[in-house]
């Protein structure tokens, strides 16, 4: 196992104090329904960064596509009266009966003097999934575009990981990372972006959420278990 960083994320996530009801944040996210108008649905921010955020809301069945046009609403975020962004669903998990989480990725950035005012108001602090630094070798099979290369998963937590590859990924997309021992996870891309490494061919970091929990702390174990 390599030795910690303090900061192996390109852009760090924090996580909602107390929730949305006590941390006074509101939020609603707003689906397309048809020409008379969009379909409103209260949620709970869960944590938020720059370029996206992650949600839970109660409702039948999962809202938003990665090819609709969704706009979540945030009122009381760093005392603002209200804050609009046009958003792309991620990734979606059950999370309970009628019950759905669902990670987004905002289409333009998030107003860089929000998040360093609600860390001030007590809104928002950093998150709180432990992340290991590892180097462990991992197969990545992504389906649209095509995609099977190897690579390294860098950190690991519970509910995510970063890998470093040849290839960048495409945000939104599923994937399934496999392991050396044949140990596999399926993921959805976060985040991805090219750097400079000092890995052999390795050009692109990405940051990859488990769709499953129970999937996720596995993985995770899995991962420790090679490092």
């Amino acid at each position: 196992m390599r030795e910690s960083v303090e900061e192996d994320r390109y852009e760090p996530r924090f996580r909602v104090v107390a929730g949305g009801q006590d941390s006074g944040i509101e939020c609603q996210l707003s689906v397309p329904l048809n020409a008379a108008g969009d379909f409103r649905v209260p949620c709970q921010l869960l944590d938020l960064n720059s370029s996206g955020c992650a949600i839970r809301y109660r409702h039948p069945r999962p809202l938003g596509t990665s090819s609709t046009s969704t706009v979540l609403e945030m009122k009381n975020l760093a005392n603002s009266d209200s804050v609009q962004m046009l958003v792309r669903v991620c990734w979606v998990r059950q999370a309970g009966i009628d019950q759905y989480e669902s990670g987004l990725y905002f289409r333009r950035s998030l107003p860089e003097t929000l998040i360093p005012q609600g860390i001030r108001a007590g809104q928002l602090s950093r998150r709180v999934a432990k992340r290991e630094s590892v180097d462990v070798a991992v197969t990545v099979r992504q389906s649209q575009p095509r995609i099977h290369a190897t690579g390294r998963v860098v950190s690991i937590s519970h509910t995510g990981v970063q890998i470093v590859s040849p290839s960048g990924l495409t945000i939104g997309e599923k994937l399934m990372l496999q392991l050396d021992n044949g140990k596999a996870a399926v993921g959805v891309t976060v985040w991805s972006s090219r750097q400079e490494t000092q890995l052999d061919g390795a050009a692109f970091a990405s940051g990859i959420a488990f769709i499953q929990a129970g999937m996720g702390r596995q993985f995770h174990d899995d991962v420790l278990g090679l490092a």
